[in-house]
């Protein structure tokens, strides 16, 4: 709902290479209690489905960036979180992994393993990093 509102926004804004005014094509919505369906298609190339249950969230949400290429965005949102995509490829990537420049210090390895060792024996540390004492 919140990314329909931005998209709503930005849709509004005027530009000078486009119209100042859009016309709704489609315009189909439905809600029985917690269900409901959205379908809203505009001339300027939005078209927003947004459908949900008791299970979650799923919807498509397509415009056009200023640039003139065409976005596709996807959202599933449920119990275990929500999760965007772009099948047009607009959404950031995360960098691959880093490799280290420097090797692990010992004394770090060290402690690393002592801390592994103190966990397996029960040892519990509070958000300050003292050993909690039973």
């Amino acid at each position: 709902a919140v990314f329909v509102a931005l998209l709503a926004l930005a849709a509004a804004a005027p530009r000078a290479d486009k119209p100042a005014s859009a016309e709704l094509i489609n315009d189909d919505r439905s809600q029985e209690g917690a269900s409901y369906s959205t379908h809203v298609e505009i001339d300027n190339g939005i078209v927003i489905s947004e459908s949900a249950d008791e299970d979650g969230v799923q919807g498509t949400y397509v415009f056009t960036a200023p640039n003139g290429e065409t976005v596709e965005m996807r959202l599933v949102a449920n119990e275990n979180g929500a999760v965007f995509e772009s099948p047009s490829g607009h959404l950031p990537v995360a960098p691959l992994p880093v490799q280290a420049i420097h090797p692990i210090p010992e004394h770090a390895l060290e402690a690393i393993e002592f801390a592994a060792q103190q966990r397996a024996a029960g040892v519990e540390w509070d958000e300050q990093g003292f050993v909690i004492e039973d």
